[in-house]
């Protein structure tokens, strides 16, 4: 605790979110919201079946407690994920920037964890990963449609 790597993970937990209120859609804050929550609750689940079968491990932890990654399941992901959402109005325009967005997390924002020491790969592929935040971001928006209607 209070190490530079614990720090990062509490900036890495705040910023998001002071950034993500600042660009975020009133108008349809609670529908937004709504795919947040159903990022986070993915992330949570994933994120904590990964450490139990040893997939990956966090060496620094913000809470030692909590054993998923907090700035990323509760904050950078999700608020990443809103931002998308919110901008892309048609499936075709999601499922493209969805796809980019992906390809940023897995292939350059989870080697920048590792490098940070803040992630470390025993059993994982970050083509799974590719493959996670594609698909949870593309189920969550279908279910916040359906139920929207």
């Amino acid at each position: 605790m209070f190490s530079w790597r614990w720090w990062i993970l509490l900036l890495l937990s705040i910023i998001p979110w002071l950034i993500w209120r600042k660009l975020k859609d009133k108008q349809r804050l609670m529908e937004i919201l709504f795919y947040g929550i159903l990022i986070m609750i993915s992330a949570i689940v994933l994120d904590n079946l990964g450490t139990d079968l040893m997939w990956w491990v966090y060496p620094t932890k913000l809470f030692q407690m909590f054993p998923p990654l907090i700035p990323a399941d509760l904050a950078l992901v999700p608020c990443l994920m809103m931002v998308v959402y919110q901008w892309t109005k048609t499936w075709k325009a999601f499922l493209i920037y969805n796809f980019l967005l992906s390809l940023f997390m897995a292939y350059l924002g989870e080697p920048f964890f590792i490098w940070l020491k803040l992630y470390q790969l025993i059993h994982w592929k970050l083509f799974y990963s590719l493959l996670y935040y594609n698909i949870s971001g593309t189920l969550a928006r279908w279910l916040v449609l359906k139920v929207k209607i």
